[in-house]
């Protein structure tokens, strides 16, 4: 996920201008697409922070764009901040049933907008950087990892390799990825090299025979964490 990413689905407008300068200069990247599709495909490529959308887009509407991010378990913590150009009480309850984390109006003030989105963001940005998994809890920003709220010492590698795989619980990352996405593409080390590592991550976690509770092996695909 894309920590400073914002994705901007609305009608080139004053307002639109105007919140993307103010977020720009609040330091996010910003992102523009035009059509609910659109953002359905953006967000197959690449996992904004938070996506600010119009709730009438064409092709696909916000309220539809809404509910299947929402609905999916990879877009599901996107922060979902939905536009409208009156306010609508039943269209606002409406919008947050369907699962928007927002819902701001053309008559609110700019410096509120910015306010409600700034604080989503906070609230995105910690729930991301702490995960809970069975016993197990990570702490991004401290670096640290618990079992039943005991530390285990870890190397960096190791928290990295875990972080990674319980972030996206479920998925299932091959060695290739695992090599890239933990020690980069710059860096050359084998296959071999993450089996290791997980095998002595395993350790860490107080695993030391088969099956994994934690780390899955998936025959000829790699690793996934259940």
């Amino acid at each position: 996920m894309g920590e400073r990413n914002i994705l901007i689905a609305l009608p080139e407008n004053k307002n639109r201008r105007t919140i993307s300068k103010r977020l720009r200069q609040d330091g996010y990247s910003v992102i523009y697409k035009r059509s609910g599709q659109d953002v359905l495909d953006y967000v197959q490529q690449e996992i904004p922070l938070i996506i600010i959308m119009g709730a009438d887009l064409p092709k696909v509407s916000g309220w539809e764009v809404c509910k299947q991010l929402k609905l999916d378990r990879l877009t599901k913590k996107i922060g979902v901040v939905l536009y409208a150009d009156e306010r609508d009480d039943n269209e606002v309850i409406l919008g947050l049933e369907m699962g928007a984390d927002e819902f701001i109006t053309a008559d609110e003030s700019i410096r509120e907008i910015i306010a409600r989105i700034n604080a989503l963001s906070r609230r995105i940005i910690i729930a991301n950087n702490h995960i809970k998994v069975k016993d197990i809890e990570i702490d991004l920003d401290e670096h640290r990892v618990r079992k039943d709220g005991a530390p285990i010492d870890l190397t960096y590698i190791q928290f990295k390799l875990l972080y990674l795989l319980a972030s996206r619980r479920e998925d299932i990352f091959s060695r290739q990825e695992i090599l890239e996405r933990v020690w980069g593409k710059r860096v050359y080390v084998t296959n071999r090299t993450v089996d290791v590592h997980i095998k002595r991550l395993r350790e860490k976690l107080g695993e030391f025979q088969y099956p994994s509770e934690y780390i899955q092996t998936i025959h000829g695909k790699g690793y996934r964490f259940i």
